[in-house]
């Protein structure tokens, strides 16, 4: 009975038209992505990302303009935050609500479903399409991004949308696919800048299909007016130049870094090995690099028996993705290639790999597809960030005025974001030298940095309560200071120091 029921299903999917099928694939994405949307912890940046959008808007847009990026993404999430307080949904808005601040690229990200289905199609046909589809809507690079309140989805699904418009456009040339181009990629370098290399790169591959001396003039001018757009927030975020000759956090390139940024491609970003079910999680994600290389491989198989307008198509959709190489050229003078900055422009091999599926039988494709979801599925459900924000309860509830509450860096902008407002006066960041700009120092209040336990909180005899990972000690303990209790939730420590007597 159960053949016959499975046999049944896969003919009633069999007379599913393209549309329909798609729309089921999306359906399943969508479930994916919004179904686990708040089951991970406010993380490192994308505790930045709630700061920011909490503030005064004036606040937020003056913190952007000292940051690093483009501010269409906080103007969405803050007007997000903004509804959502305004209708009540406080569990969705209120300070550190993941919901709110991850639906801005969780939509983003289902909305890069169809792009490369679409992409795909145009290369195999429409079973090619779905397969894509598939591919994206459970592979655990697209299903994490999607659920990380950072710009990256939104720039990612811009430049996928901006490929296809530009496509259109020199098949069909007229005004209205121009400026639907042009509007697509504006979206796109007001995001993320590096959707500015991922743009390079797409027009790169219009060039691929040959098009007129007229219409590729026509491309390179769209696309310029595209960039052009952001010269008036460049101007008044003249201060984020100022970034371009200090340290960055990227490592410098090397066959390591080359390969860790390659495998990101299927796997999603690394993950640390302490984490509970960490190894078990690693292996899973070493799977779906598995899995995700076996489907391009198989693309790579079946472009030989392409017609020439179908390898023309595999070759827009691999050149598209060439400024990750642009990347990795600039690396070497200066480090910026990363999973993260990649992962704007890298989505049209997933095109390739639905091709790949598509020709192969569909047995093995499904084993394929199900080594991707398995890992998707594990790293939605188990906790992967650390948990700062168990933490606040406590500090909201033993914090005094006579108390100090000290954090590393990375634990940092949370708390500030969620505690209350007595315990953020006396909320510092403990750290021996002054901190870079990268941290999202920007968002940080003035006094934020401390080097030393404030004396005052010495002086009287006051508690120091100090949140970082698990295995980093205050720096420095006051003399007469012990321990008088630690408790730690995933990845990051509280610990209480006081001195006895006092």
């Amino acid at each position: 009975m159960g053949g016959h029921a499975v046999t049944r299903l896969r003919a009633a999917l069999g007379r599913l038209s393209y549309g329909h099928a798609l729309s089921l694939l999306i359906a399943a994405g969508a479930v994916l992505r919004l179904a686990f949307i708040a089951r991970q912890a406010i993380g490192f940046d994308e505790d930045f990302t709630a700061v920011v959008v909490h503030q005064p808007i004036g606040r937020m847009i003056d913190i952007v303009s000292h940051d690093s990026a483009p501010p269409l993404f906080y103007l969405l999430e803050r007007g997000v935050v903004a509804v959502s307080d305004l209708l009540g949904l406080a569990s969705l808005g209120g300070p550190g609500g993941p919901v709110a601040l991850r639906l801005v690229p969780a939509i983003a990200g289902i909305a890069s479903i169809p792009f490369i289905a679409a992409l795909a199609r145009r290369v195999a046909g429409n079973r090619a399409g779905l397969w894509a589809a598939a591919f994206a809507a459970f592979a655990p690079t697209t299903a994490m991004l999607a659920d990380f309140a950072r710009m990256y989805s939104l720039a990612a699904a811009a430049t996928l949308a901006a490929a296809l418009l530009l496509w259109r456009a020199i098949e069909k040339p007229d005004a209205g696919r121009w400026a639907a181009y042009v509007a697509a990629a504006a979206v796109a370098v007001w995001s993320d800048y590096f959707s500015v290399v991922a743009l390079a790169g797409i027009f790169a591959a219009a060039l691929v299909l040959r098009p007129g001396r007229r219409i590729a003039a026509e491309a390179l001018t769209a696309t310029a007016i595209a960039v052009a757009t952001l010269a008036p927030w460049l101007i008044a975020a003249s201060s984020q130049f100022q970034h371009t000759g200090q340290g960055f956090w990227v490592q410098p390139l090397s066959p390591t870094t080359v390969g860790g940024t390659l495998a990101q491609l299927f796997m999603g970003p690394p993950l640390d090995g302490s984490l509970p079910f960490g190894s078990a999680l690693i292996v899973l994600q070493g799977l779906a690099v598995v899995a995700g290389s076996a489907a391009l491989v198989a693309a790579i198989a079946a472009w030989r028996r392409m017609g020439l307008d179908a390898r023309r198509a595999a070759e827009f959709c691999l050149v598209a993705t060439s400024g990750v190489v642009l990347l990795a050229v600039v690396s070497i003078w200066r480090p910026i290639l990363d999973g993260r900055y990649a992962g704007v422009m890298w989505l049209p091999l997933f095109a390739l790999a639905g091709v790949g599926l598509a020709a192969i039988p569909r047995r093995a494709a499904t084993i394929v597809l199900a080594a991707l979801a398995v890992p998707a599925l594990a790293l939605s459900v188990v906790p992967t960030h650390a948990e700062t924000t168990l933490l606040v309860p406590e500090l909201d509830a033993q914090v005094g005025g006579n108390d100090a509450a000290l954090t590393a860096w990375g634990n940092y902008l949370v708390l500030l974001d969620e505690v209350d407002p007595d315990v953020q006066a006396r909320l510092h960041v403990l750290s021996s030298t002054d901190l870079p700009w990268f941290v999202g120092t920007a968002a940080y209040p003035p006094g934020a940095v401390v080097h030393s336990v404030p004396a005052d909180v010495i002086a009287g005899g006051g508690r120091i309560f100090w949140v970082a990972d698990r295995g980093v000690a205050l720096p420095s303990t006051p003399a007469g200071y012990v321990v008088l209790e630690s408790r730690c939730v995933n990845l990051a420590c509280l610990t209480v120091y006081s001195r006895p007597g006092s």
